[in-house]
């Protein structure tokens, strides 16, 4: 897939400068203040806020946290131990009931009561334990989960989530809550409101989940202290994710950042996108190509020879493609 994107994605720089020059209209992102001896955990962070914006769509639960407290039962090497595991697969299991409370229709506020928000952004850390033992299939060291005393119930897990990552994810939420792109997104109907999806392609790639398809907008939040920084990577992320819905299934018309620690939604039309990064296909002829790469040509099509191929064209308002004697230093 990397292969791929790389000889048919080829100029993902010319998005990142549309991208850094749209990113600087906005205010520097909150951070999280972890107490004396703390070290905030980024990844973690991450995974928390995104689970915290499901449940405002009404999607609080998903394969990835069901499926990982299943998994819980894989151990590393002999740790944690028989007992721990046992202990959180029924506190996991406690925890799946109360979060599918939050399942409905409906979308859900961006903030509940105090001590009902402080409970749920608990519970919604603890599900993205689950969920990383669900990508690593089973337990991997340093899963604080592993951490729980034997015997210990969900409540007495809930309350030793560190007070810091509350505050966090309150931050963000107050952010979603503002009127923009989030809260907006939050109001579309329930068919429009797609969390997690899984793709055509996915099984080819070991797996593939986005965050969420929202009204035919493929958004990917990140919940980085440094968004500056964020390069090609994330953006042939995005990319992939576009070209593995194959058969068009999701109808993604739009793609985009959600930079939660800013409340700010960075995104472009799949057309000014794929232009910007330089393709030289439509999106069906990339999607059938991409298909055709990753099955080894038992599906899709090949694409056609580079002489043959054209240019997609890029937004009136893209930054000029001349290098600067400064792009080095950014």
């Amino acid at each position: 897939m990397s292969r791929f994107l790389a000889e048919h994605l080829p100029a993902p720089e010319d998005a990142l400068s549309d991208y850094r020059a749209r990113l600087a209209r906005y205010p520097a992102p909150v951070k999280p203040a972890a107490g004396a001896g703390q070290r905030p955990e980024y990844r973690m962070l991450g995974h928390t806020i995104d689970h915290r914006l499901r449940i405002s769509l009404g999607a609080p639960t998903g394969a990835p946290i069901s499926e990982g407290v299943v998994r819980a039962v894989i151990d590393d090497d002999g740790w944690p131990s028989r007992d721990v595991i046992d202990t959180v697969q029924a506190a996991g299991t406690v925890l799946l009931e109360e979060l599918c409370k939050y399942e409905s229709e409906e979308s859900q506020p961006l903030a509940l009561e105090d001590e009902a928000e402080d409970r749920l952004i608990r519970l919604c850390h603890l599900a993205s334990s689950f969920e990383a033992i669900f990508r690593h299939v089973g337990w991997v060291r340093g899963n604080t989960l592993g951490l729980t005393l034997p015997g210990a119930s969900l409540d007495d897990m809930v309350a030793a989530v560190p007070s810091y990552i509350v505050d966090d994810i309150r931050r963000q939420m107050e952010l979603a809550a503002q009127p923009g792109p989030f809260d907006r997104l939050r109001q579309l109907a329930a068919p429009e409101r797609i969390c997690g999806p899984v793709f055509e392609g996915s099984r080819h790639v070991g797996g593939a989940d986005a965050d969420f398809v929202l009204a035919g907008a493929l958004v990917d939040c990140k919940a980085t202290i440094r968004p500056e920084r964020m390069g090609r990577a994330e953006l042939y992320q995005l990319a992939g994710y576009l070209l593995l819905d194959y058969s068009d299934n999701y109808s993604i018309d739009t793609v985009g950042l959600y930079l939660s620690r800013q409340g700010a939604l960075i995104d472009w039309s799949v057309a000014d996108f794929l232009g910007l990064m330089g393709a030289q296909m439509q999106l069906p002829d990339l999607r059938a190509a991409c298909q055709h790469a990753l099955t080894d040509g038992a599906a899709g099509t090949p694409p056609p020879p580079p002489h043959k191929r054209k240019p997609l064209p890029r937004p009136r308002n893209a930054p000029p493609v001349q290098d600067s004697l400064f792009d080095d230093l950014e």
